[in-house]
């Protein structure tokens, strides 16, 4: 495959100019190209009124690649890397089989990575199932009574599930396309493969974490949800048991990723003498904008008008104390939710 950079479409351009484009970049025809794989999206609206979708895109031709290569002469054009991750393998398979606790985006995908490597993981989930959850969050905000165990933040796919499923992250690791991957062959869109700021939405996710909790089922794995962690049990110093209401689970090896929000079990877990260490923590404000402000500013425009998605900002300074101040993310064209 060869990787071409840069590629600079007008909004509303499709496939077909991208194909023509790359072809004209390559020197060849565009019949030449047999296989055109979207790799990233973004806007450019630097020099607005003039807006540029600007693509990566990797493509398979009919001649051999090196020449092809040589031939175009051009930065942006090079050989596209073929590493992909690859889940690794147990040299053997224990016994006894490895708990998650809880089952929010850290804690699906460490099950669903257990679960592809064989060790039929045992989840343990303090909330609900996500159809159960979306109706009891929907009892709550339209004046119900809170369930402390199945709201906002606990359940089937986490806090998450209710934040619009915002996927990107300012670390490179070559891990993030298989993860962006599972998303899409459980339901996501598959632009979220390329843009620049993918995002699933909270209307498709939670049918999205339902089909990743089926695969890791399917692969031996089980999730218990109203299953929370009460007590950890040891023996010489070693991991030995986790208690629930339920009992006692057998257990040497636990993955915790029971997120932010459940204090009580960090309590417990510090009573119990675990070691823990603070992480840093940006204090942060949240500011509302119109998003035809946004866009405005941006564009040039409002973004309907333009043939583009809504946009969306990013901005840091550095202060003349030595600290700083950023923004964190954004859900251009979305809606407040007190998550609390």
């Amino acid at each position: 495959m060869i990787r071409i950079s840069n590629l600079r479409l007008r909004p509303g351009e499709g496939e077909d100019v991208l194909r023509q484009k790359a072809a004209k970049l390559l020197r060849l025809t565009p019949d030449q190209i047999t296989d055109l794989i979207p790799r990233r999206r973004s806007v450019d609206a630097r020099k607005k009124p003039e807006i540029f979708v600007m693509w990566t895109v990797d493509v398979r031709v009919k001649d051999p690649e090196g020449p092809v290569i040589r031939r175009a002469g051009r930065p942006g054009v090079a050989k596209a890397p073929e590493y992909r991750y690859e889940i690794p393998r147990p040299a053997a398979v224990p016994e006894d089989r490895p708990v998650v606790v809880g089952f929010g985006p850290a804690g699906i995908f460490a099950a669903l990575v257990l679960a592809e490597a064989g060790l039929r993981p045992l989840v343990l989930e303090r909330g609900r199932p996500a159809h159960e959850r979306v109706q009891a969050v929907r009892n709550f905000w339209n004046g119900g009574k809170l369930d402390p165990e199945n709201n906002v933040q606990f359940g089937e796919g986490g806090a998450g599930t209710f934040s619009d499923g915002k996927l990107n992250t300012g670390i490179h690791d070559p891990r993030i396309h298989w993860v962006l991957e599972q998303f899409v062959g459980a339901g996501a869109p598959e632009e979220i493969l390329y843009d620049a700021k993918p995002h699933v939405g909270t209307d498709l996710l939670p049918g999205v974490v339902q089909s990743l909790r089926r695969r890791i089922e399917a692969l031996g794995g089980e999730v218990r949800f109203s299953a929370r962690m009460d007590g950890i049990v040891t023996d010489g110093g070693r991991l030995a048991g986790i208690r629930t209401a339920e009992g006692t689970i057998p257990c040497r090896r636990a993955i915790l990723a029971i997120g932010h929000s459940a204090r009580d079990t960090f309590s417990m877990l510090h009573d119990a003498g675990i070691p823990m260490e603070p992480k840093a923590f940006s204090m942060g404000v949240r500011i509302e904008h119109l998003q035809a402000a946004v866009d405005i500013a941006q564009y040039g425009g409002e973004h309907t008008e333009l043939g583009l998605g809504p946009a969306d900002y990013k901005r840091n300074v550095r202060l003349p104390d030595g600290s700083s101040a950023y923004t964190f993310c954004m859900c251009p064209g979305g809606q407040v939710v007190a998550a609390a």
